[in-house]
Protein backbone atom coordinates (compact mmCIF):
# COMPACT_ATOMS: atom_id res chain seq x y z
CA UNK A 1 0.00 0.00 0.00
CA UNK A 2 1.35 3.16 -1.32
CA UNK A 3 -0.67 5.86 0.04
CA UNK A 4 -0.89 7.07 2.92
CA UNK A 5 -3.11 6.49 6.41
CA UNK A 6 -4.48 7.90 9.12
CA UNK A 7 -3.97 6.11 12.05
CA UNK A 8 -5.59 5.77 15.20
CA UNK A 9 -5.26 4.38 18.59
CA UNK A 10 -7.05 3.88 21.95
CA UNK A 11 -4.53 3.47 25.15
CA UNK A 12 -5.91 2.38 28.06
CA UNK A 13 -4.66 1.41 31.20
CA UNK A 14 -3.86 -2.04 30.13
CA UNK A 15 -4.04 -2.36 26.47
CA UNK A 16 -3.38 -0.17 23.85
CA UNK A 17 -5.87 -0.80 20.62
CA UNK A 18 -4.48 0.68 17.26
CA UNK A 19 -5.72 0.56 13.71
CA UNK A 20 -5.70 2.73 10.76
CA UNK A 21 -7.92 4.30 7.81
CA UNK A 22 -8.19 5.39 4.53
CA UNK A 23 -8.61 8.96 4.49
CA UNK A 24 -12.28 9.69 3.35
CA UNK A 25 -13.07 6.57 5.20
CA UNK A 26 -14.49 5.06 8.46
CA UNK A 27 -13.50 1.58 7.81
CA UNK A 28 -11.09 0.16 10.62
CA UNK A 29 -8.15 -1.78 9.28
CA UNK A 30 -5.71 -3.76 10.65
CA UNK A 31 -7.30 -3.61 14.07
CA UNK A 32 -4.20 -4.93 16.84
CA UNK A 33 -4.20 -4.95 20.38
CA UNK A 34 -1.31 -4.75 22.55
CA UNK A 35 -0.27 -5.01 26.20
CA UNK A 36 0.77 -1.90 27.60
CA UNK A 37 2.78 -3.51 29.75
CA UNK A 38 4.97 -5.21 26.91
CA UNK A 39 6.12 -2.10 26.14
CA UNK A 40 8.60 0.50 28.18
CA UNK A 41 7.35 3.73 26.19
CA UNK A 42 4.38 4.18 23.74
CA UNK A 43 6.59 5.25 20.86
CA UNK A 44 7.82 1.57 21.47
CA UNK A 45 4.17 0.20 20.88
CA UNK A 46 3.36 2.72 17.94
CA UNK A 47 6.34 1.51 16.23
CA UNK A 48 6.16 -2.08 16.56
CA UNK A 49 2.22 -1.73 15.30
CA UNK A 50 3.51 0.48 11.97
CA UNK A 51 6.19 -2.22 11.57
CA UNK A 52 3.51 -4.92 11.32
CA UNK A 53 1.48 -3.01 8.97
CA UNK A 54 1.03 -2.96 4.97
CA UNK A 55 1.28 0.99 5.03
CA UNK A 56 4.09 3.05 3.99
CA UNK A 57 3.24 6.26 5.08
CA UNK A 58 1.71 7.99 8.17
CA UNK A 59 0.07 11.27 7.59
CA UNK A 60 -2.55 12.06 10.54
CA UNK A 61 -2.46 10.55 13.96
CA UNK A 62 -5.72 10.54 16.52
CA UNK A 63 -4.85 9.00 20.30
CA UNK A 64 -6.93 8.43 22.91
CA UNK A 65 -5.50 8.61 25.79
CA UNK A 66 -6.88 7.12 29.32
CA UNK A 67 -5.66 10.52 31.30
CA UNK A 68 -5.92 14.47 30.96
CA UNK A 69 -5.03 15.98 27.21
CA UNK A 70 -4.52 19.31 28.14
CA UNK A 71 -0.46 20.28 28.20
CA UNK A 72 2.15 18.78 25.91
CA UNK A 73 2.92 16.50 28.58
CA UNK A 74 1.14 13.76 28.53
CA UNK A 75 1.29 10.95 31.82
CA UNK A 76 -1.40 8.61 31.77
CA UNK A 77 -2.53 7.98 35.46
CA UNK A 78 -3.42 4.01 34.89
CA UNK A 79 -0.65 2.50 33.77
CA UNK A 80 3.44 3.52 33.25
CA UNK A 81 3.35 5.83 29.77
CA UNK A 82 4.41 9.47 29.89
CA UNK A 83 5.23 11.06 26.53
CA UNK A 84 5.19 14.77 24.87
CA UNK A 85 2.86 15.25 22.46
CA UNK A 86 5.55 17.70 20.18
CA UNK A 87 8.47 14.98 20.59
CA UNK A 88 5.78 11.89 19.54
CA UNK A 89 4.82 14.47 16.48
CA UNK A 90 8.16 15.35 15.48
CA UNK A 91 9.77 11.49 16.08
CA UNK A 92 7.15 10.18 13.72
CA UNK A 93 6.73 12.66 11.26
CA UNK A 94 2.96 13.22 11.31
CA UNK A 95 0.70 15.58 12.82
CA UNK A 96 -0.26 14.37 16.39
CA UNK A 97 -4.21 15.00 17.89
CA UNK A 98 -4.84 13.74 21.46
CA UNK A 99 -8.11 13.31 23.10
CA UNK A 100 -9.71 12.12 26.57
CA UNK A 101 -10.42 8.07 25.73
CA UNK A 102 -13.55 8.57 26.85
CA UNK A 103 -14.02 12.18 24.38
CA UNK A 104 -13.52 9.53 21.97
CA UNK A 105 -16.41 7.43 23.01
CA UNK A 106 -18.80 10.42 23.25
CA UNK A 107 -17.70 11.05 19.60
CA UNK A 108 -18.52 7.55 18.65
CA UNK A 109 -21.87 7.34 19.48
CA UNK A 110 -23.86 8.85 16.94
CA UNK A 111 -21.48 6.09 14.67
CA UNK A 112 -23.39 3.25 16.49
CA UNK A 113 -26.09 1.13 14.72
CA UNK A 114 -29.10 -0.01 17.06
CA UNK A 115 -27.92 -3.37 17.37
CA UNK A 116 -24.80 -1.90 19.11
CA UNK A 117 -26.23 -0.87 22.13
CA UNK A 118 -28.83 -2.66 25.00
CA UNK A 119 -31.57 0.05 26.36
CA UNK A 120 -32.11 -0.19 29.44
CA UNK A 121 -35.72 1.05 30.24
CA UNK A 122 -38.38 2.93 27.59
CA UNK A 123 -36.64 6.46 27.16
CA UNK A 124 -34.61 7.05 23.90
CA UNK A 125 -32.58 9.94 22.51
CA UNK A 126 -34.49 13.24 20.80
CA UNK A 127 -31.51 14.69 19.46
CA UNK A 128 -30.12 18.30 19.96
CA UNK A 129 -29.21 17.64 23.37
CA UNK A 130 -26.58 16.61 26.19
CA UNK A 131 -25.24 13.57 26.07
CA UNK A 132 -22.80 11.30 28.26
CA UNK A 133 -21.08 8.40 28.33
CA UNK A 134 -19.18 6.60 31.39
CA UNK A 135 -17.51 3.26 31.72
CA UNK A 136 -15.71 1.03 33.83
CA UNK A 137 -12.47 -0.90 32.67
CA UNK A 138 -9.12 -0.56 34.38
CA UNK A 139 -9.97 2.61 35.79
CA UNK A 140 -13.75 4.89 35.09
CA UNK A 141 -13.88 7.22 32.58
CA UNK A 142 -16.95 9.97 32.13
CA UNK A 143 -17.27 12.20 29.51
CA UNK A 144 -20.05 14.67 28.05
CA UNK A 145 -20.99 16.24 23.96
CA UNK A 146 -22.83 19.52 23.82
CA UNK A 147 -25.37 19.65 21.23
CA UNK A 148 -22.53 21.69 19.46
CA UNK A 149 -20.26 18.96 19.04
CA UNK A 150 -18.05 20.43 22.10
CA UNK A 151 -16.84 18.05 24.24
CA UNK A 152 -16.82 18.49 28.24
CA UNK A 153 -13.12 17.72 29.34
CA UNK A 154 -13.98 15.27 32.38
CA UNK A 155 -12.23 13.55 35.04
CA UNK A 156 -14.97 12.82 36.89
CA UNK A 157 -14.18 9.02 37.57
CA UNK A 158 -12.00 10.41 40.45
CA UNK A 159 -15.13 12.44 42.73
CA UNK A 160 -16.05 10.88 45.83
CA UNK A 161 -17.72 7.99 46.70
CA UNK A 162 -21.27 8.72 48.05
CA UNK A 163 -22.82 5.84 49.76
CA UNK A 164 -26.94 5.64 49.59
CA UNK A 165 -27.75 3.03 52.43
CA UNK A 166 -25.84 1.20 55.11
CA UNK A 167 -24.39 -1.12 53.47
CA UNK A 168 -22.69 1.39 51.17
CA UNK A 169 -21.77 3.36 54.12
CA UNK A 170 -20.07 0.07 55.76
CA UNK A 171 -18.27 -0.45 52.17
CA UNK A 172 -16.89 3.14 52.44
CA UNK A 173 -15.71 2.87 56.13
CA UNK A 174 -13.55 -0.24 55.63
CA UNK A 175 -12.64 0.93 52.08
CA UNK A 176 -11.04 4.25 53.78
CA UNK A 177 -8.38 1.55 55.78
CA UNK A 178 -7.39 0.91 52.76
CA UNK A 179 -7.45 4.95 51.02
CA UNK A 180 -7.72 8.07 52.56
CA UNK A 181 -10.22 9.03 50.00
CA UNK A 182 -12.11 6.62 48.37
CA UNK A 183 -13.29 7.83 44.66
CA UNK A 184 -15.50 5.98 42.79
CA UNK A 185 -12.86 5.04 40.33
CA UNK A 186 -11.32 2.76 43.26
CA UNK A 187 -14.85 0.88 43.26
CA UNK A 188 -16.33 1.00 39.68
CA UNK A 189 -13.12 -0.42 37.63
CA UNK A 190 -11.49 -3.84 37.52
CA UNK A 191 -9.54 -2.69 40.85
CA UNK A 192 -12.90 -1.55 42.02
CA UNK A 193 -14.53 -5.15 41.70
CA UNK A 194 -11.51 -6.33 43.66
CA UNK A 195 -11.80 -3.57 46.35
CA UNK A 196 -15.62 -4.20 47.18
CA UNK A 197 -14.80 -8.19 47.15
CA UNK A 198 -12.07 -7.77 49.97
CA UNK A 199 -14.57 -4.92 52.18
CA UNK A 200 -17.48 -7.40 51.85
CA UNK A 201 -15.74 -10.36 52.87
CA UNK A 202 -13.75 -7.86 55.61
CA UNK A 203 -17.50 -6.80 57.22
CA UNK A 204 -17.74 -10.68 57.67
CA UNK A 205 -14.54 -10.96 59.33
CA UNK A 206 -13.28 -12.59 56.31
CA UNK A 207 -9.39 -12.27 55.37
CA UNK A 208 -9.52 -12.81 51.52
CA UNK A 209 -8.85 -11.36 48.08
CA UNK A 210 -9.91 -12.15 44.55
CA UNK A 211 -8.76 -10.50 41.13
CA UNK A 212 -11.29 -8.99 38.98
CA UNK A 213 -12.13 -12.26 36.41
CA UNK A 214 -12.36 -14.64 39.76
CA UNK A 215 -14.69 -12.50 41.10
CA UNK A 216 -17.37 -12.75 37.92
CA UNK A 217 -16.51 -16.45 37.67
CA UNK A 218 -17.39 -16.92 40.85
CA UNK A 219 -20.61 -14.96 40.67
CA UNK A 220 -21.61 -17.38 37.79
CA UNK A 221 -21.10 -20.15 39.96
CA UNK A 222 -23.11 -18.36 42.84
CA UNK A 223 -20.32 -17.87 45.34
CA UNK A 224 -21.68 -15.69 48.44
CA UNK A 225 -19.08 -13.18 48.42
CA UNK A 226 -19.22 -12.96 44.55
CA UNK A 227 -22.12 -12.74 43.86
CA UNK A 228 -22.90 -9.41 46.09
CA UNK A 229 -19.60 -8.11 45.08
CA UNK A 230 -21.35 -8.08 41.32
CA UNK A 231 -24.66 -6.82 43.01
CA UNK A 232 -22.83 -3.77 44.53
CA UNK A 233 -20.89 -2.82 41.71
CA UNK A 234 -23.62 -2.59 39.29
CA UNK A 235 -26.10 -1.01 42.05
CA UNK A 236 -23.23 1.63 42.44
CA UNK A 237 -22.51 2.02 38.55
CA UNK A 238 -26.11 2.49 38.36
CA UNK A 239 -26.05 5.88 40.84
CA UNK A 240 -23.19 7.39 39.31
CA UNK A 241 -23.99 7.12 36.17
CA UNK A 242 -27.52 8.86 37.61
CA UNK A 243 -25.38 11.59 39.30
CA UNK A 244 -23.23 11.90 35.82
CA UNK A 245 -26.72 12.62 33.72
CA UNK A 246 -27.76 15.52 36.86
CA UNK A 247 -24.23 16.42 36.62
CA UNK A 248 -23.80 17.28 32.63
CA UNK A 249 -27.41 17.76 31.90
CA UNK A 250 -27.41 14.64 29.60
CA UNK A 251 -31.04 14.40 28.51
CA UNK A 252 -29.86 12.54 25.25
CA UNK A 253 -28.90 9.84 27.23
CA UNK A 254 -26.57 8.42 29.16
CA UNK A 255 -24.20 5.39 27.23
CA UNK A 256 -22.34 2.83 29.09
CA UNK A 257 -18.99 1.72 27.75
CA UNK A 258 -16.01 0.02 28.76
CA UNK A 259 -14.46 -3.31 29.20
CA UNK A 260 -16.42 -4.46 32.22
CA UNK A 261 -20.05 -4.06 31.49
CA UNK A 262 -19.94 -6.25 28.14
CA UNK A 263 -18.68 -8.90 29.76
CA UNK A 264 -21.04 -9.33 32.38
CA UNK A 265 -24.56 -8.75 31.15
CA UNK A 266 -25.92 -11.96 32.18
CA UNK A 267 -25.15 -10.99 35.94
CA UNK A 268 -26.37 -7.71 35.45
CA UNK A 269 -29.98 -6.86 37.13
CA UNK A 270 -31.51 -4.51 34.48
CA UNK A 271 -34.15 -3.49 37.08
CA UNK A 272 -32.27 -2.49 39.78
CA UNK A 273 -29.71 -0.85 37.35
CA UNK A 274 -32.22 1.53 36.41
CA UNK A 275 -33.49 1.73 39.08
CA UNK A 276 -30.60 3.40 40.89
CA UNK A 277 -30.28 5.57 38.10
CA UNK A 278 -33.61 7.14 38.22
CA UNK A 279 -33.20 7.33 42.25
CA UNK A 280 -32.50 11.00 43.10
CA UNK A 281 -35.02 12.24 45.24
CA UNK A 282 -36.42 15.16 44.13
CA UNK A 283 -35.05 14.89 40.31
CA UNK A 284 -36.11 11.21 40.03
CA UNK A 285 -39.07 12.16 37.58
CA UNK A 286 -36.33 14.09 35.45
CA UNK A 287 -33.96 11.01 35.24
CA UNK A 288 -36.63 8.32 34.61
CA UNK A 289 -36.73 10.21 31.59
CA UNK A 290 -33.43 10.12 30.51
CA UNK A 291 -32.02 7.56 28.12
CA UNK A 292 -29.62 5.15 29.48
CA UNK A 293 -27.88 2.17 27.40
CA UNK A 294 -24.79 -0.04 27.15
CA UNK A 295 -22.46 0.00 24.41
CA UNK A 296 -22.15 -3.33 22.58
CA UNK A 297 -19.98 -1.78 19.72
CA UNK A 298 -16.62 -3.74 19.33
CA UNK A 299 -13.42 -0.30 19.34
CA UNK A 300 -15.72 2.36 20.14
CA UNK A 301 -12.57 4.01 20.93
CA UNK A 302 -11.18 3.91 17.26
CA UNK A 303 -14.42 5.18 15.93
CA UNK A 304 -14.30 7.60 17.99
CA UNK A 305 -10.75 8.80 16.66
CA UNK A 306 -11.79 8.46 13.19
CA UNK A 307 -14.76 10.50 13.97
CA UNK A 308 -12.24 13.15 15.73
CA UNK A 309 -10.13 13.23 12.79
CA UNK A 310 -12.66 14.21 10.69
CA UNK A 311 -13.97 16.99 12.53
CA UNK A 312 -10.17 18.50 13.42
CA UNK A 313 -11.00 17.92 17.36
CA UNK A 314 -7.94 18.17 18.96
Amino acid sequence: MNKSVHLVADIGGTNARFAYVIPGSDELLGIKIFPCADFPLFIDAIRAYTDQSDFEFVDKICLAVAGPVESDWIDLPNNHWAFSRTELQTSLAASVSIINDFGAQVLSINQLCESELKWLGAPRPKGGQVMAVLGPGTGLGVSAMMPSGFILPSEAGHVAFAPVNNHELNLLKTLWQRYERVSVERILSGMGLANLYWANCQLDGVERELTAPDITAGARAGDEYCVRTVNDFCAILGSVAGDVALMTGANDGVYLSGGILPRILDLLDEDIFRKRFNSKGRFSGICQNIPLAIVLAEQPGLKGCVEALKKGVE
